[in-house]
């Protein structure tokens, strides 16, 4: 990053384009996560800009020239950038070109002066085209690639039906090659004349994302979100137009954006004085337009600095040592779409692990709603690891701004991000229960055992014992009286013998 500025959150959400996401329920978006900055690849961007002759009504100021001098000149010494004009047919001005010394970078900052409006037509086949010449090769060499894609107008080539037929071919021809090398564009239509259909489709489809942007005012912050998208970089947070220099920052690059062309900005370092463009000092470069100020300085004074007379959604960009990185992924074992979010601090490629520095730190998320309500989530304390973790659930389709916010009294750190949300169409599905009914098999009951009680067992032995008494009565007094009448028989016989 060679210069620019800081945001506060997201203002113009329409024109987000930081860390995008589309959060819904398809599988394969369950892989979705984005990249902290050191796993970050160079950069490979084509910036392609109309120079069709409509041009001239819908951006008569060429505010689009300066707008892609900021993102030029934030791009690192490790990437890569081609500038391209088109009308009837797209042309390049640079080819492909690492912006590794001033000499490269100057020489990419004075090709967009020679955008002209002088075109007749609108060949966004012919651009696109272009584009994909340069970039087709970029992912197979670790490159990210991208296309910025600029146009006030609808595919024109002065024939309807070669325009309807080239139009077409976008989709079915392009479309294709553009998701099978990874190039991602992020298209900006300056009216809404222009074939919005055409330039959303294809950033979406290829993960980039699309602003109209209808005022010329606000074509540098579209690009400004580019870079945030796209760069991931460190920033300071702005508290009515104020932020915070620590002693670990060795440059800041700060986008202030203009109320009104004549207006004229100053910064206010920590020392009380106020300086503005007219200030001459080695370490300070002052680039002055008629819509924004961008400045850098090196080795910033510690303290608190503010921005005068300057409009809101500010930007900040630091060059740090102690820097804020924030990862976020979806969680799979939720039906809603559910955001993770980790934030942790990292000092020479270490993650920090001062306990002091995280205990005197208040860290929050910061949710610009579709509806375009902002509300603010405290992120509790840091845990072993000294990760900052949150859990999000957007309950809305469309886009959302958010923000990382890290304070304390001498120390400031943000990163923005935005992201798309697609809620689910079904009703969450309710898992069916199968309730196994439960087989009883009854056992055949015990047929009941009768239990004589102790006392008729007491009646039972009685009469078996009168009983026996009756008999052996009986049975005696049946002897004797057998005995008897055998005696009886007996006696007459001895008399009649005896006589």
């Amino acid at each position: 990053m060679r210069a620019l500025a800081v945001p506060n959150i997201i203002s113009i959400k329409k024109l987000l384009t930081s860390v995008c996401l589309t959060l819904s329920m398809a599988s394969t978006l369950s892989h979705a996560v984005n990249t902290p900055l050191e796993d970050k690849l160079p950069l490979d961007t084509v910036v392609i800009m109309d120079s069709s002759g409509s041009m001239k009504q819908t951006d008569p100021k060429q505010l689009r020239k300066p707008a892609a001098k900021l993102f030029i000149s934030l791009l690192g010494n490790q990437d890569r950038l081609s500038v391209v004009s088109f009308s009837s047919k797209a042309w390049p001005i640079t080819y492909l070109t690492q912006l590794e010394n001033d000499k490269q970078l100057n020489q990419a900052l004075r090709a967009t002066d020679k955008i002209s409006h002088k075109g007749m037509h609108t060949n966004i086949h012919s651009a696109i085209e272009k584009g994909i010449e340069f970039l087709k090769e970029s992912d197979q060499i670790n490159r990210e690639p991208i296309i910025i894609l600029m146009s006030d107008g609808q595919m024109d080539v002065g024939n309807a039906e070669k325009s309807a037929q080239l139009r077409t071919q976008i989709f079915e021809d392009l479309l294709p090659k553009l998701i099978e090398h990874n190039i991602k564009i992020y298209s900006i239509a300056f009216t809404e004349a222009s074939d919005q259909e055409l330039l959303q489709e294809i950033a979406e489809a290829t993960d980039g994302r699309y602003a109209l942007a209808a005022s010329d005012d606000v074509l540098h912050k579209v690009f400004s979100k580019i870079f945030e998208q796209t760069k991931q970089p460190d920033m300071l947070p702005l508290n009515e137009n104020k932020f915070i220099v620590d002693a670990s920052i060795n440059e800041i690059t700060i986008i202030a954006n203009k109320s009104s062309e004549n207006s004229q900005i100053y910064l206010q370092p920590p020392t009380g004085e106020k300086i503005n463009s007219t200030f001459k000092s080695e370490k300070i470069k002052w680039f002055v337009s008629t819509s924004f100020d961008m400045i850098t300085i090196k080795k910033p004074d510690e303290g608190e600095w503010k921005i005068l007379f300057s409009d809101d959604d500010n930007r900040a960009y630091i060059v740090t040592d102690v820097k804020l990185r924030t990862q976020f992924e979806f969680n799979e074992d939720s039906y809603q779409p559910e955001l993770i979010i980790k934030s942790w601090f990292i000092q020479n490629e270490e993650t920090e692990a001062n306990q002091e520095l995280l205990k005197s730190m208040e860290v929050a998320l910061e949710i610009e709603h579709p509806d375009d309500t902002i509300e603010t989530f405290p992120i509790e304390a840091a845990n072993e690891q000294g990760e900052f973790i949150i859990h999000f659930k957007p309950q809305l389709d469309g886009i959302y701004g958010a923000a990382i916010i890290a304070k304390s009294r001498t120390f400031q750190r943000q990163q923005i991000f935005s992201f798309k949300n697609t809620m689910p169409t079904e009703p969450e599905p309710v898992e069916e229960v199968i309730i196994k009914e439960e087989v009883i098999i009854e056992e055949p009951e015990a047929l009941p055992i009768d239990e004589e009680p102790e006392e008729d067992i007491t009646k039972i032995l009685i009469y078996f014992g009168i009983f026996n008494v009756v008999i052996i009565f009986l049975g005696l007094n049946g002897f004797l009286i057998y005995r008897h009448f055998k005696n009886s028989k007996a006696t007459p016989e001895t008399s009649n013998e005896e006589e």
